[in-house]
């Protein structure tokens, strides 16, 4: 079990919660590794590609897609980001509107509802090769802090992880 605490440098007036992340014991087999794919956003997979590619360039070795993914989640860990991602991706998913506040609570919340009609989902297929060990210690915290799923946990992780591609538009190449 790992314990880990989200958000204990918020300035809210709100105690800081520990959540209990719980991780099987593999023995040898966590450290076998299997294919696993994911869903991320086309600009996630575009910075994805983008950092493996300057890696490469500045250090000479391109990290795998698995040394990526993990260097996601450890930068989001040791940011503690978890909770706060969780709760970014809830708000684009459902967006609030003046329109939408309910302060009494009357209708209550329904996390699974849609706000918009028609949405195309902008994902892309993103492989990576982890050990068992590590596919459970993401699936221990993805499900710890209430994320929907594998891809979107991962998605939030690189996103938050990931530098932004260079500006190459024309007109910033012409002031250039």
């Amino acid at each position: 079990m790992l314990p880990a605490v989200a958000n204990p440098g918020s300035r809210s007036t709100e105690p800081a919660v520990v959540v209990e992340v719980q991780v099987p014991q593999l023995g040898e087999r966590g450290q076998e590794a299997g294919q696993c794919t994911i869903m991320v956003s086309s600009d996630v997979r575009r910075r994805f590609a983008h950092y493996q590619l300057t890696q490469k360039m500045t250090t000479g070795h391109e990290p795998t897609n698995a040394v990526v993914v993990r260097r996601a989640v450890l930068h989001a860990k040791k940011h503690d980001l978890f909770d706060s991602l969780r709760k970014a991706l809830r708000h684009r998913r459902q967006p609030v509107q003046e329109e939408d506040n309910d302060p009494d609570g009357l209708f209550g919340e329904v996390p699974a509802r849609r706000t918009a009609r028609g949405s195309v989902k902008d994902s892309r297929q993103q492989s990576f090769r982890p050990s068992s060990r590590e596919l459970a210690v993401i699936d221990a915290l993805a499900s710890a802090y209430a994320f929907p799923n594998r891809s979107d946990f991962l998605n939030s992780a690189l996103d938050a992880f990931l530098p932004p591609l260079p500006d190459d538009s024309p007109r910033r190449r012409a002031s250039g």
